[in-house]
């Protein structure tokens, strides 16, 4: 019991980040997909799925910072990895409002629509990227096999 009561949040941004990465590239790729076999339950999907992973990734990216102030980790990687997960944040809040506004102009909404995908995919590869470089280089959140 006493193990329940010493949680820290900053264990599951382990458990969360894949969530966001994989919905907003499966967003990315069904609205490229759209595109290109005009399907619009294809449009339709991808944007259900890059609204869910824009309301998941602070909850991921409030885990990150809670993980880096928790275990007091500064580093370059981390910077670039923070950096890319912010812009990845606040780059996907940011681009709903604009969405709604041209949800009635639907040829520029698509457009619009998959210059964010782009965009926010490739932000949070990079983001991605840079957090399994922590683990895999670093071993940063990693105990040791051996002991």
């Amino acid at each position: 019991m006493g193990q329940l009561l010493d949680f820290h949040i900053y264990l599951l941004h382990p458990k969360l980040i894949h969530f966001p990465i994989a919905l907003f590239m499966s967003a990315m790729g069904l609205e490229a997909l759209s595109l290109v076999f005009n399907k619009d339950n294809l449009h339709r999907t991808a944007l259900h799925i890059y609204i869910l992973a824009t309301l998941v990734a602070p909850l991921a990216v409030l885990t990150g910072l809670q993980e880096a102030q928790y275990l007091h980790l500064t580093h370059p990687v981390l910077t670039t990895h923070k950096t890319f997960a912010l812009l990845t944040m606040w780059g996907s809040l940011a681009s709903l409002p604009i969405l709604w506004v041209l949800k009635k102009n639907i040829k520029m909404f698509r457009i619009v629509f998959l210059i964010f995908t782009l965009i926010i995919a490739t932000f949070v590869t990079i983001a991605g990227h840079n957090g399994g470089r922590m683990v895999y280089e670093y071993g940063v959140g990693a105990e040791p096999a051996y002991r």
